[in-house]
């Protein structure tokens, strides 16, 4: 079967590769139904729309390692960042605000290798990010190499601790397993803000910030993990950083205000949460 010479000329523009990219990844256009192409393109503008309004109106404060903190906005060095997953939209705001003021940082975030990871894989791309696709419920190899060629390439890397499907709050191994590969240290790191949405139902009950509220981030002390560690080592590891994480979240938990959550309670529903997050208007179970 011939290929059209217009195929061919299709197939060799940068511009309609880059597009390609952008749209679909690594993956072709083809390989997504009409139905998907559409919901991941309206998910991704939304997406986008939303972060920029989140870096624009939000007021940003950060605390933590001083030393660190430096070294990131200036770009001397690299790390792996690690949060729950129900803190990822604030944060990707957060790495879109570092971009926008130096375009030599680079983080690239492990999404998902499910279509559904497209959610979040797609509206990344589309801002200029790069994103590594594997968790560690699928493609974990996968993932493990691209974050290694990344770090290789000068890159930091955004990865969640819990994963995408949880349990909340229980921290699975592979960013102590990229750590160790890439001699890279782990920083763990959260965010409260004064006026946040929940959605409640969800299994990570993740919350988004309202535009014209106060975010604060704290960041952790840094982790290391040796290259020669043995799998008791990364045991202790993996406790070590499930801790801190987990130290970060009650700080942000007693300073994070929930104003609107979604879908609405039922009359008389009560919901799951940490105790001594600050929530308006209803009861809550502890």
């Amino acid at each position: 079967m011939g290929v059209s010479v217009a195929s061919v000329k299709v197939a060799e523009d940068p511009w309609y590769e880059w597009l390609s990219f952008r749209h679909y990844g690594q993956r072709r256009r083809a390989d997504f139904t009409l139905k998907e192409r559409l919901g991941f393109g309206a998910a991704s503008a939304v997406a986008r729309l939303c972060v920029r309004v989140w870096t624009d109106t939000c007021r940003w404060e950060s605390d933590g390692d001083r030393a660190f903190r430096q070294d990131l906005l200036l770009c001397r060095r690299n790390f792996i960042f690690v949060l729950w997953h129900n803190r990822v939209p604030a944060f990707f705001a957060y790495l879109d605000a570092i971009a926008r003021r130096d375009p030599r940082f680079r983080a690239d975030s492990i999404v998902s290798a499910s279509k559904d990871g497209e959610f979040l894989a797609r509206p990344i791309r589309e801002n200029g990010g790069m994103v590594i696709r594997g968790s560690s419920s699928r493609d974990a190899a996968r993932a493990l190499r691209g974050g290694v060629a990344a770090a290789s390439q000068g890159a930091s890397i955004a990865t969640v601790g819990d994963g995408p499907r949880g349990p909340r709050y229980r921290l699975k191994p592979g960013c102590l397993m990229l750590a160790k590969a890439t001699g890279l240290p782990i920083v763990p790191l959260t965010w409260a803000g004064s006026s946040v949405a929940q959605l409640h139902r969800s299994w990570d009950q993740l919350m988004l910030p309202l535009p014209f509220s106060r975010l604060q981030f704290r960041f952790g002390e840094p982790l290391t993990v040796p290259q020669d560690a043995d799998a008791r080592a990364i045991a202790r590891a993996r406790r070590e950083l499930e801790q801190r994480l987990q130290a970060l979240t009650d700080w942000a938990d007693a300073n994070t205000r929930v104003s609107l959550q979604i879908p609405k309670p039922k009359p008389g529903e009560l919901l799951k949460r940490r105790p001594h997050i600050d929530l308006e208007g209803r009861h809550f179970e502890e």
